[in-house]
């Protein structure tokens, strides 16, 4: 399992991502990271994020891509889904 976090998201917060890592820590399967620059749409901004941010269009952070893990899939079984 996988967990990432925007450092700048407002609806889950970093207390709420240290809750987790905290309950997670003794499971070596689950890998958990944070990106600062990131929001809750893993959009890169700067400063406080804030409900208006998610009405500008913007794509998923480059640096999300780069840190998937490899061999994580888009579904559980590890074949491709249609669209």
């Amino acid at each position: 399992m996988f967990i990432l976090q925007g450092e700048r998201d407002y609806q889950v917060t970093m207390q709420d991502f240290g809750i987790w890592k905290n309950a997670l820590t003794a499971h070596d399967s689950i890998q958990l990271k944070s990106c600062a620059a990131l929001n809750h749409l893993f959009i890169s901004g700067a400063g406080k994020s804030t409900p208006g941010e998610y009405q500008t269009p913007g794509n998923v952070s480059a640096a999300v891509i780069k840190m998937w893990p490899p061999g994580f899939s888009n579904s559980s079984n590890g074949k491709e889904q249609p669209p």
